[in-house]
């Protein structure tokens, strides 16, 4: 069993960021279970098509799903050292899931003020110049 590092945080923390950054000085890849979710569903894959009806029909893809597809990345090969996951795991059941498959070693939670979320996630509205 390896060691993986959690990323927590909010849209707009700021996670991407400091996922890329340590992910760098790890040399654990960095998994967004988006991403994943996005590219088994572009594979065909079993899990893929799964989330596909789910996510076409705006609904919450279940725990079952997401804990295969992060069992089946945890198998290649770039995943020998651990992983460093971004926003995973997001219920009791997947973090039950993931400590029966693989260590974590930290966990870190990226603390932002609600004020700097919300501003981060709004469209910014160009104002035109004064005459």
């Amino acid at each position: 069993m390896s060691d993986s590092i959690v990323l927590f945080g909010p849209p707009g923390a700021g996670k991407g960021t400091q996922a890329s950054r340590i992910s760098s000085l790890t040399g654990k890849p960095q998994v967004s279970t988006g991403d994943m979710l996005r590219a088994a569903v572009a594979s065909g894959s079993e899990m893929g098509s799964k989330a596909k009806g789910y996510m076409e029909s705006g609904l919450l893809v279940p725990d079952e799903v997401i804990i295969g597809l992060i069992s089946e990345r945890l198998q290649e090969p770039d995943a020998v050292s651990g992983l460093l996951l971004d926003g995973y795991p997001r219920t009791i059941a997947q973090a039950e899931a993931l400590a029966e498959v693989e260590g974590v070693s930290v966990v870190i939670s990226i603390e932002v003020p609600d004020e700097a979320i919300v501003e981060r996630n709004l469209p910014h509205q160009i104002q035109s110049p004064s005459s």
